[in-house]
């Protein structure tokens, strides 16, 4: 491999509560470090207070910037953008990771999923950055696909790279207390993300309602609160099922795995997704999985989860009852399949972008 000077947007790393784009961060970064000696962070000034929440993951050079300084650092080669828009990086090639464009798919076209201003936000963004840049990560085919039907980008620019369970998955460090949470084990159906409208939670509840699992298992859902939780916390009053619905929140690395493999089944019938972590997590805990059959979940899932309608309560509801009748030889084959991924790859496969986008130019 090339030797080469990168710089990797870290600010993602600074919530308190990492997820999604904060987990790629880390884990990009830890294992980029162990094949390549040159790799910096560039961090925005205006998150210097949380920097001890990036200095819990990862240990390394930071630069820190205001909106539109320059180059921050003497010389890099290679600029990775992995959320906000791009610093004028002089010299350096320009790279970007793009996880999704769910929100301005059809089928995300509903009430509440997300607001016309922060789509408007989204796009004028991504627009801005994709004039500057000279290669593209997409987290799944789905994306790839998606930013070529959206946006008028060279398909030979955008390199799929996949991402992977999160590292302490399968090797649990802390058992989660399942009495805290009223929880036996095998005795609960189990969703982890945002609970949010955009997760397609409301159908899911409904589907659980329909299919009358509520008499023998729990439905958790753990995560944070995001958008319309109101209405979400409504519903379940509405069917009847707040005795048999769980909100745990947010659940720490090394707490999840315990309350995947404790569960009888994992649900994601989600109405899109960039690339869906939470499948692999679940695989690895030898939990099977329910998946909603658009975007990248079926291509994540590799054919070892049951796929459903997002939009039918019908056809989740029949599958939450075949979930529970999984074969143990499935179940075994899918976490075989989930084995294959992990962070370690991902980052060769970057580094190898990072060389032959320089080699392009």
């Amino acid at each position: 491999m090339q030797e080469i000077s990168i710089g990797i947007e870290a600010t993602g790393l600074m919530n308190s509560k990492p997820t999604g784009i904060s987990f790629y961060i880390k884990n990009l970064l830890l294992n980029l470090m162990k094949i390549n000696e040159n790799v910096n962070m560039y961090c925005k000034i205006s998150r210097f207070k949380n920097r001890n929440n990036l200095l819990k993951h990862i240990n390394g050079n930071i630069s820190w910037h205001y909106k539109h300084l320059y180059n921050p650092f003497d010389k890099i080669d290679i600029a990775h953008t992995t959320d906000s828009a791009f610093l004028n990086f002089r010299g350096a090639a320009k790279i970007f990771t793009i996880y999704d464009l769910a929100v301005f798919r059809k089928e995300t076209q509903i009430p509440n999923y997300t607001s016309e201003r922060h789509k408007r936000i989204i796009d004028k963004k991504t627009k801005e950055i994709l004039k500057n840049v000279d290669g593209v990560i997409a987290i799944s085919n789905a994306t790839k696909n998606d930013i070529l039907q959206f946006y008028d980008f060279p398909e030979n620019k955008i390199r799929v790279i996949p991402l992977a369970p999160n590292q302490i998955m399968g090797s649990c460090k802390k058992d989660i207390d399942l009495r805290v949470h009223k929880l036996e084990k095998k005795g609960y159906l189990l969703f982890v993300g945002q609970i949010s409208i955009r997760k397609n939670i409301i159908n899911l509840l409904k589907a659980f309602s329909l299919s009358g699992l509520y008499n023998d298992y729990k439905l958790v859902l753990a995560g944070m609160e995001g958008r319309g939780i109101e209405i979400i916390k409504e519903t379940i009053l509405t069917l009847g099922l707040n005795e048999r619905v769980e909100l745990l929140n947010y659940i720490p690395d090394e707490s999840l795995s315990s309350l995947y493999e404790n569960s009888v089944g994992f649900l994601f019938p989600t109405f899109y997704e960039g690339f869906g972590i939470p499948i692999l997590e679940a695989m690895m805990n030898k939990t099977p999985v329910l998946i909603g059959n658009i975007g990248a979940a079926p291509e994540t899932a590799g054919g070892y989860g049951i796929e459903v309608s997002p939009f039918s309560v019908d056809e989740i509801s029949e599958g939450l009852k075949n979930l529970i009748a999984t074969p143990i030889d499935q179940i075994e084959n899918a976490f075989n399949y989930a084995c294959k991924f992990n962070w370690k790859n991902n980052a060769m496969e970057t580094q190898r972008f990072y060389e032959d986008t320089l080699n392009s130019l």
